[in-house]
């Protein structure tokens, strides 16, 4: 049992939840930096940051959340990494707790735009540049935004972040040295969550029958609760959509 109450148990009978999120509306342009720091690695061109990202119409890096589930399967590992314009990885680690967000840098991008963190868990950052990172985190609920850490991250260092929640559900991280490097952590409480990718799906499995709320966040373009029912052996389909045009949340 994790230190939050929740139990590693066989699923026996699992579910899937599987989607797609569509965005509607005007695409917002990415912003973009100057260099003005280190372009030996950053590079000199200008960087992007693409806060809303959209192909096709399918929206990428919402943050799946279902909660509500007490017991079931164990967590993986939780790692965004470079080099632009990020990635994740995950690997099995077959424990009750969130293992921590494994951070790192490469060619100055912390990594993936969205990932997650739990409560009275940890950012570990292991930086691959050869060039120092100054890491800011801040918690964020509604337009209250407190600073949590402010830390040098050295080239080719590594550093240990822990995090509390007090109010809120998001924690923002973002550079001192390269503003560009910008990105943000959804709070879980279970190894239940998902990312939409590229064309805009996503999928959790392993899910123990029953009735959850899943919650689907994005950083610029807000959250959005649904109530799902998980049938034995069942396959629930999901087509979602965020729009520009109002701030669900």
């Amino acid at each position: 049992m994790g230190s939050n109450g929740y139990k590693v148990v066989p699923v026996a009978n699992g579910g899937i939840i599987t989607g797609k999120i569509q965005f509607s509306g005007k695409a917002r342009p990415p912003k973009t930096f100057k260099v003005e720091k280190t372009p030996e690695v950053c590079g000199k061109e200008d960087r992007l940051l693409h806060e809303v990202a959209i192909k096709e119409g399918k929206l990428q890096d919402v943050v799946l959340v279902l909660e509500g589930v007490k017991a079931g399967k164990p967590y993986d590992s939780h790692v965004i990494l470079g080099p632009p314009p990020g990635e994740r990885e995950g690997v099995p680690s077959g424990i009750a707790d969130f293992p921590g967000t494994d951070i790192k840098p490469l060619k100055c991008i912390f990594g993936a735009f969205t990932g997650v963190i739990a409560d009275n868990s940890v950012l570990r950052f292991d930086n691959q540049d050869p060039v120092k990172h100054s890491p800011h985190t801040y918690e964020i609920k509604g337009r209250v935004r407190k600073s949590l850490h402010n830390q040098d991250l050295e080239g080719n260092g590594q550093l240990e972040l822990p995090i509390k929640f007090k109010k809120g559900k998001i924690i923002k991280l973002e550079c001192d040295q390269h503003p560009h490097m910008q990105n943000w952590f959804y709070r879980v409480d279970n190894p239940y969550y998902a990312f939409s990718s590229e064309d805009g799906t996503f999928k959790i499995d392993q899910i123990p029958p029953g009735k959850y709320k899943l919650i689907a966040w994005h950083p610029i373009l807000g959250e959005q609760s649904h109530e799902v029912s998980i049938e034995a052996n069942g396959t629930v389909d999901l087509a979602l959509e965020f729009s520009s045009r109002k701030r669900r949340g």
